[in-house]
Parts: structure tokens; C-alpha cells; sequence
């Protein structure tokens, strides 16, 4: 886990001084080919620490993981479906969930202190949460070819006004 590179490049990120939605951010889009991330990094920028820091929110590494996703899969045209962001981001929650046992940043706080640890800290599960999003963008390798994306959001089916960008779910 401590020597897969994205793990490594989080930490390093962290170390450099970004919170926790930046470091993820940052380094699933160098490490997926984003040509510049800092739009995206910019952005996660208000979701570290559960939101500006209230801890009350979304955990900012689960965020970060987010926010890699639809700067990597989302689209560029209104009115395209969304289903393989969706899938991505349903993953990555199960996975997230599956090892830490939440998606709230408080909870995961108490969580470290319950287990004994002073100071909780969520540098371990900011560089986890990279790792994990890291094996599932190599596990679906087509799905970044920037070729096949454009082929896919320009000639993909154009979806009637108001309807479910992520198939179905009536927003």
C-alpha cells in the first residue's frame, strides 16, 4: 500500500501543504494523464476537512476522489449521459466505504481516535483513498483514451431536456 505511487504522490502532496481533497485531486490527474489539474485542484480547494473544514460534511479525500472522476470522465456537452462517471464514483464509494466504514469526515476522525491514535490524522486515509481510485482507473483503461471519451460525449445519445444524465434516477 506505502509504495503504490499514488499513495506516495498523496503524502508528498500532503507534505507540500494541500488538504486532503487537493492532494487526491492532484495526483489521480497527473497520474491519469490530466494535462493540468490545477482547474480541478482549484476546485477541491473547498472541500477539504468535510467541507472548509467543518468536519461535518463529506470526508475531502473521498471529495477529491470525486471531483477527479468528472474532471477525468465527465462531460463536456450538455445534454450526454453520465453513466460511466456514475458507475466510477458508485465504485469508488464502495470501495471507500468497504474500508473505512464511512464517507463523513467526523466519523472517520472519531473513528481514528476510538482505535487509539492522539492526534487523529487523515493523512493515511487521504493517500488510501488515491491508492484505491488509482486501481479502479487501471482497471477500466479504455474509458480514459481521450480519443474514445470525445468520440463518446460528441456521437453519444443526446438525452431529452431533463432527463437523468445518470440514467435514471429523475433529477
Amino acid at each position: 500500500m506505502e509504495s503504490d505511487p499514488l499513495y506516495v504522490q498523496t503524502m508528498g502532496n500532503l507534505s507540500d501543504g494541500l488538504h486532503c481533497a487537493e492532494a487526491v485531486t492532484l495526483a489521480v490527474l497527473r497520474a491519469f494523464g490530466r494535462a493540468d489539474p490545477l482547474p480541478a485542484v482549484r476546485v477541491a480547494s473547498a472541500f477539504g476537512g468535510g467541507i472548509a473544514g467543518s468536519t461535518q460534511e463529506l470526508c475531502g479525500a473521498f471529495t477529491g476522489g470525486v471531483i477527479a472522476l468528472g474532471s477525468l470522465l465527465g462531460r463536456e456537452q450538455a445534454g450526454r449521459e453520465l453513466k460511466d462517471c456514475a458507475r466510477h464514483v458508485k465504485l469508488f464509494k464502495e470501495g471507500f466505504l468497504a474500508e473505512f466504514g464511512s464517507l463523513q469526515c467526523r466519523a472517520l476522525l472519531d473513528a481514528q481516535a476510538e482505535q487509539g491514535q492522539a492526534a487523529p490524522s487523515c493523512a493515511h486515509i487521504t493517500a488510501r483513498a488515491a491508492s484505491l481510485l488509482g486501481g479502479l482507473l487501471r482497471e477500466k483503461p479504455l474509458l480514459l483514451n481521450p480519443a474514445a471519451l470525445s468520440q463518446a460525449q460528441c456521437c453519444g445519445p443526446q438525452l431529452a431536456p431533463g432527463a437523468c444524465p445518470f440514467g435514471g434516477c429523475g433529477c
